[in-house]
């Protein structure tokens, strides 16, 4: 009888081991430095960098008007004024890829998911600076770690580039610092009015979309859910998943922040459902042309605020079912 040949197959455990091996810390900077290679080489040979060439390159020029951001975030853009906006938009993403691998080792998520998430990928398209509150989010929180309390003020400094995105960790991060923390964010106030005048601030606040309703009953209603979701950090346990809850709540509810911004969710630890959900609204806008479909991105902060919240209630509901001493 002729012997019968079985086709090679895949053990689950195969499959296992394979995923093991990949997502090991030994791989992950392998695998992040090749994925990071292979989007920057896309960059390069792509069209993109539409608000950096418009509104970034201008203010790493001294334009510091020319975006909606404070003042003083030329400081931190000045180094890549001094290129072609070509050059320099793909030195400041360079620069955007080693920000995500440094901040999400400091903050706990993984370098690689970050990366690779629809959001981030949005953000080098773009060619947008919410590397610079990201930054300034890890720095802060590993200066606190460290006990460098006045290098956590650097990081403060940053992460007001986006008030709208950095206001509530401020807060939270000065608070658990104390007054040193406030040292360098008190020094670059007093430079910011030698250079730009006492009354900047009124000038700046004059033109930026925060305070301009236009009637859009967003700005309204965002900011109320945005207080009154912020008060589910007090049932929040460690400081870490404490701010991880502040940033989930602040991307949920403040009004006129990009959806890119979405990325900084991702450097801390997240659930794979999580990620997964990061995918879905891209896909859908991709297979029907909708841009509707983005508005579904709002689910994922607000079910990491869910998940955060839950997972401190199952030590007690555990110790509620067990059973009591006879």
């Amino acid at each position: 009888m002729e012997a019968t040949t079985k086709s090679p197959t895949l053990s689950p455990n195969v499959l296992k081991d394979a995923w093991t091996f990949l997502t090991s810390k030994r791989m992950q900077p392998l695998i992040f430095v090749e994925v990071a290679a292979l989007i920057w080489l896309a960059l390069a040979v792509m069209p993109g960098g539409f608000d950096y060439k418009g509104y970034f390159h201008p203010l790493a020029q001294g334009c510091y008007g020319c975006t909606y951001n404070p003042y003083f975030t030329e400081w931190f853009m000045r180094p890549f004024g001094l290129f072609p906006w070509r050059t320099s938009y793909l030195i400041f993403s360079a620069a955007s890829i080693a920000v995500v691998w440094w901040s999400a080792r400091r903050l706990g998520g993984s370098p690689f998911v970050a990366l690779a998430s629809a959001t981030f990928l949005w953000v080098l398209w773009l060619g947008q600076i919410d590397v610079l509150p990201a930054l300034g989010l890890a720095l802060a929180w590993w200066s606190l770690q460290k006990e460098r309390r006045v290098l956590a003020g650097l990081g403060l400094l940053l992460l007001a580039t986006k008030p709208q995105l950095g206001g509530f960790a401020i807060l939270a991060l000065a608070w658990w610092g104390g007054w040193r923390t406030l040292v360098i964010p008190l020094a670059a106030a007093a430079a910011s009015f030698l250079l730009y005048g006492i009354d900047w601030p009124l000038r700046w606040l004059a033109y930026t979309p925060q305070t301009t309703f236009s009637g859009d009953a967003w700005f309204y209603i965002a900011p109320i859910w945005l207080l009154a979701s912020i008060v589910g950090v007090f049932f929040i346990r460690g400081r870490r998943e404490k701010l991880h809850y502040i940033v989930a709540a602040t991307l949920a509810g403040a009004p006129y922040l990009g959806a890119y911004s979405y990325f900084v969710l991702l450097l801390f630890p997240m659930r794979r459902w999580e990620i997964v959900l990061g995918y879905v609204p891209f896909a859908l806008m991709g297979i029907t042309g909708d841009q509707w479909w983005l508005g579904l991105l709002l689910a994922q902060p607000i079910l990491v605020m869910l998940r955060l919240l839950r997972e401190q209630y199952q030590p007690l509901a555990r110790f509620a079912r067990q059973p009591s001493p006879t």
